[in-house]
Formats: structure tokens, sequence, C-alpha cells
């Protein structure tokens, strides 16, 4: 029985959840429209909510729908949504609070990566305020070094400081909310998909300029991929081996990605884990799934199966 059968058959409609108020609001409503397109042609019966604020819809059922979360940053990835979705009793796709809040946290994932034995890059943390000296960084972390929230999306208020001007030009964004300071690796992003525990194929990422922020990753032209990366089989199946490794020290479920960096010599670091990634059909989870040969449709219908396999565990 396929998965627009079992969907009818228990009656219930799939939830798209996207939009919300955090700084990625725009780029989750682009992965709700795509993942309600797929649904339309699969003939799989759904609803789209565009959240304005960060609440469940009052017209949410648990007994009538399934839910599909595609809310990155706050509230989507950091455990508030699937908080409200257990206490309201839904069945939801996704990763659960616990890891939600885990996974969203770059330190303390950080933490758990380096106790598994995945390669980290040296870093310290800086609490919200915190007058950070740059040549205090830079003699504990080398320079250039990188400036990345703990709590937020994986491309949201990244800064490559190479100078004290520039990190005062930053002090800003550095009084908001605490920030990781990393040692920088000159190289190219790779990243791994997850579905079910499994790694799918690694992809490699070339923006022009040589840093993965949120302009690179979401303005056309701006970035190049590989798909699959051009690396060798070795360091791709090592890679896949730390993202399956992560994904279940941090206890996700159902689907996530995994982001690292590789320099010219082959040294490799892990970045951290996204557990709600874009789900456009040419965001990275998607080209990691198509290296595999799933397609973004085949994608969708996966992750809808984990969760009707609840239903039926319930």
């Amino acid at each position: 029985m396929s998965v627009a059968e079992r969907i009818h058959e228990t009656g219930r409609r799939v939830a798209v959840l996207c939009g919300g108020n955090s700084s990625e609001r725009d780029v989750s409503l682009v992965s709700g429209a795509a993942v309600a397109e797929a649904l339309e042609s699969l003939d799989v019966p759904f609803e789209l909510y565009e959240l304005v604020e960060n609440r469940l819809p009052e017209e949410l059922a648990p007994s009538k729908h399934l839910v599909l979360p595609v809310i990155h940053g706050t509230y989507g990835e950091d455990g508030g949504l699937s908080a409200e979705l257990d206490q309201a009793g839904f069945v939801y796709a996704g990763c659960d609070q616990q890891s939600s809040v885990l996974c969203f946290d770059k330190f303390a994932t950080k933490a758990i990566a380096a106790r598994l034995g995945l390669p980290v890059a040296g870093d310290r943390l800086l609490a919200a305020g915190e007058l950070a000296d740059h040549n205090e960084l830079t003699t504990q972390l080398g320079s250039p070094v990188i400036l990345k929230p703990r709590h937020d999306g994986s491309s949201v208020g990244l800064h490559l400081v190479d100078g004290p001007e520039q990190l005062e030009s930053v002090r800003e964004d550095l009084l908001k909310t605490d920030y990781l300071a990393e040692s920088y690796m000159e190289g190219i992003d790779l990243t791994v998909g997850i579905l079910g525990g499994k790694a799918l194929g690694v992809v490699g990422v070339h923006p022009e300029g040589g840093l993965y922020d949120y302009k690179h990753k979401y303005t056309a032209g701006m970035s190049r991929y590989d798909v699959p990366a051009q690396i060798d089989a070795g360091v791709a199946s090592q890679l896949k081996l730390w993202s399956e490794r992560i994904f279940a020290g941090c206890k996700c479920r159902d689907l996530a990605r995994v982001d690292y960096r590789m320099s010219s010599t082959g040294e490799v670091i892990f970045l951290e884990i996204n557990t709600i990634p874009g789900m456009t059909p040419t965001s990275l989870l998607p080209k990691s799934a198509l290296c595999e040969d799933i397609s973004f449709k085949d994608l969708v219908l996966r992750w809808i199966g984990f969760s009707l396999n609840r239903i039926t565990q319930s």
C-alpha cells in the first residue's frame, strides 16, 4: 500500500506548517509551498498553514491531522513547536523536543560530536554582551575567526572576522545573543542528509567568496554545488559514518542534515546538525537524496511514512 493510500485509510490530512516568526520565515514559506506542491501532485490530502505567530493553528486536531513541520529556525527547530505538538497529542514528522533543543544549541552539539569522535574546530563561547578582545580571540583560535549565534539557523548571523575593525562592526549582534567563536578553516563546505538514520549522499558547496552565509545560501547564482561532492571515496564514507553517529547520538529521528568543512589537504571538521533543513527541490537535503536517486517527491513521501508508522504503533 502506498503512502497516499495509507493516509487516505487513516482518514487524516497532512498539515504542512511553515512560516512562523523567525529570521528564516521567508525560506520556510518557500519550503512549505514546495512540500505542498509535491503532496498535491501525489494525491495526498493536505492543508498548508502559513503561520504568522509562533503558535499552533486553532483548526488543527490530533484526530484529524498528521503534522509536517517545515518551520526553520526558532520555534520550529528549537523545540518550541514539537513541545506543543507533543502536549496536544499530535503525531508529527521529524525530531522531537529533546533532540530539537539539543541540536539547536551549536555549542552543546559540538560537545557531543567531540565525545563521539567527530573532529571539531577550536572554539570559545561568548555570552551575550561579552566584550570579546580581538587579540585574545586570535591568540586562542587563530585568524580569521568565525562568529555564529549559539542558537539559530546554520547560516543566520554568520560573520568572518579578520581584524579588530571587523569585530567592532558586529558588536551589535554580539550584544543580542550568545555567540560561538571558532577557528576558521579555509576550504569547502560538505553536507550529508540523513533519512531514517541512514546517510544519503555527500554534497559539495562552493560559495562565491568562501563563506556560505545566508546571502550565499539563498541568492541564486552565488553558490555552486557538486551533487555528489567530488571528494575521495574514503572521505565520503567516513562522513556518512560520522553523520549517522551524530544523528543517533543526538537522538534525532526521521531526517536531518549534517554539515562539515573540508580543507584543501583533506582535513574535515564537523559544523552542526539541522533538524528541519530546507525542503525545496533545490535545497541541500533534497540534493543529498538525489545522490541516492531519491526524488524530491519520494523524499517527502518517506518523511510522511515515518509519522504514519507512529500512528500504527500508538
